[in-house]
């Protein structure tokens, strides 16, 4: 046999070129398999990312509908500085929001419903009820949000899912 014989395990290679696989007898079995994870490591990388998802989830959309009572808070505000300027020119509040100038129905970022309740000459009663079609809705525990000012006195409320309100000083859904 012949130095150069393409058999030979010596022969000479041109400079760029490959090992064949004959040329690799003794191939560490460790070296190609800790080249990527193991299906068992992927499992549990997926297992640990579901639990925090289970967790972290419901206390983003917490915190989601907590940020869109501010969108029902400007509602009432913009209410509230529509009623002083009607106030300023008439006898007694305006008993509706479609009487009010501009007709704002709905809060700023269409979540809440706005409507009045009750209007006098020495105060009104306002209330923000998020709307059905809106993902607020689903906020059970402030569905709606009422300010009431009567004799130069204003009281912020909240309203549940049942209608029932809650006028404590320690309202959670007027935090601001």
């Amino acid at each position: 046999m012949a130095q150069n014989d393409e058999r030979s395990p010596n022969r000479e290679r041109p400079a760029g070129t490959r090992f064949n696989n004959r040329d690799m007898r003794h191939a560490s079995r460790s070296a190609i398999s800790s080249a990527g994870f193991t299906l068992i490591e992927l499992v549990i990388v997926c297992a640990v990312i579901g639990v925090l998802a289970l967790i972290a989830y419901p206390s983003f959309q917490d915190s989601v509908r907590k940020s869109r009572r501010a969108d029902a808070v400007a509602g009432l505000t913009r209410l509230q500085q529509l009623q002083e300027r009607v106030r300023a020119q008439e006898p007694s509040y305006a008993d509706s929001v479609a009487s009010m100038p501009g007709t704002p129905g709905l809060s700023p970022e269409r979540h809440y419903v706005l409507s009045v309740n009750a209007a006098s000459a020495s105060g009104y009663r306002m209330t923000a009820t998020a709307s059905a079609t809106s993902p607020q809705y689903a906020d059970t525990k402030c569905r709606g949000l009422r300010v009431e000012m009567a004799g130069g006195t204003i009281t912020y409320s909240s309203l549940d899912a049942a209608g029932v309100v809650d006028t404590t000083n320690a309202n959670r859904c007027w935090q601001r």
